[in-house]
């Protein structure tokens, strides 16, 4: 509805900036507004020209126009990140709103993490120094910035933008896993991980191709997830679209030991917290009865070994009906009380 016409979204925005200014739930307004810009983006609508009069960016013109000009188009290039970077190296840079646009981290992302995106090495620091400078500096007040974080940042992005960009097998990747486990622990860093792992492990052949019970590129995820709660439902999405995936190229068996290790990989990200989210879906695949019963099964019994009570009754009501159900449970009862779905 916000975005059904011109004006109805621009009320919407100013009344959301005003809101986000507040102390109590002001981060949850900025948050708010993102969505509703990513929609009219979604849309097709060309809202660049609101969103950068609303970060206070008229004030630092040059920057304003850099920035302008490649959301417009949705791309990078070379010259405007130049203006940029010469901007947020000046004794008095734009506001951090201005690069902590959405759009504009996720294309400072895909460039630096995304394979086979190729950057000239001479304006590569500029677009690490970009993406850092907009996810570990912060404003102290009107006049100062804290700019601790920025070159521990900085080092972290370069080092996994090497491994992502050069290193293509297991055994290689393997010799990287200490580096890539010590960065991870930075956000920014995570969020590139994901995207990294993403577009790698959606290859057609990658399945095919891989010889490990569980894929390298997924295991990392398990670090994610340990360390970065807020990624969870990122990391969750890429699982599902994995489980569902054709994988014609694989024979049967090797399909259902594949989304095994994929269940496994969803066992783990409901012991880390994401617990609703997880059992909401694999309940849905058993309702839709598109899914073998054995998946589901394996399933519960892997929730069932990890998990004790106490039990909020929001899980209870999701789980139970799954755990009663006889022909996912039935060969998993014993005579006695000491089963698992028993218990």
């Amino acid at each position: 509805m916000v975005c059904h016409g011109q004006h109805t979204y621009v009320y919407s925005l100013v009344l959301l900036q005003v809101l986000s200014r507040e102390n109590k739930g002001g981060s949850n307004m900025r948050r708010l507004a993102q969505e509703i810009t990513r929609c009219a983006q979604q849309n097709r609508h060309d809202v660049t020209p609101i969103t950068m009069a609303l970060n206070g960016a008229a004030l630092h013109p040059q920057a304003l126009q850099a920035l302008s000009s490649m959301l417009s188009r949705n791309a990078l290039n070379p010259a405007d990140i130049t203006v940029l970077y010469r901007n947020y190296n000046a004794p008095e840079p734009p506001p951090l709103d201005l690069i902590r646009t959405p759009q504009f981290l996720e294309l400072l992302v895909d460039s630096l993490f995304k394979p086979g995106v190729k950057l000239n090495p001479e304006h590569k620091p500029k677009y690490i120094y970009l993406l850092a400078y907009a996810a570990s500096v912060f404003e102290l007040g009107k006049k100062s910035l804290n700019k601790d974080e920025l070159k521990m940042t900085m080092q972290a992005v370069e080092k996994v933008h090497t491994i992502c960009s050069t290193t293509k097998g297991s055994t290689e990747l393997i010799a990287e896993l200490n580096t890539l486990y010590h960065c991870i622990r930075y956000p920014v860093v995570s969020v590139g991980v994901v995207r990294w792992v993403e577009c790698t492990v959606t290859e057609p052949s990658y399945f095919k191709l891989c010889t490990e019970h569980t894929p390298i590129h997924l295991a990392v995820l398990d670090e994610v997830v340990t360390c970065h709660p807020l990624l969870h439902h990122k990391v969750l999405q890429l699982f599902i679209q994995l489980f569902e995936s054709k994988q014609d190229e694989l024979e049967i068996l090797v399909q259902l030991e594949m989304r095994k290790m994929l269940l496994d990989r969803m066992v783990n990200l409901l012991s880390r917290g994401c617990v609703m989210p997880v059992v909401k879906y694999i309940k849905q695949c058993w309702q839709r009865g598109d899914t073998d019963i054995s998946l589901i099964r394996y399933f519960v019994t892997e929730v069932l070994e990890a998990i004790a009570p106490p039990y909020t009754p929001e899980f209870v009501q999701l789980f139970l009906p799954i755990v009663e159900n006889e022909e996912i449970t039935g060969t998993m009862r014993g005579d006695g009380d000491n089963d698992p779905v028993s218990e």
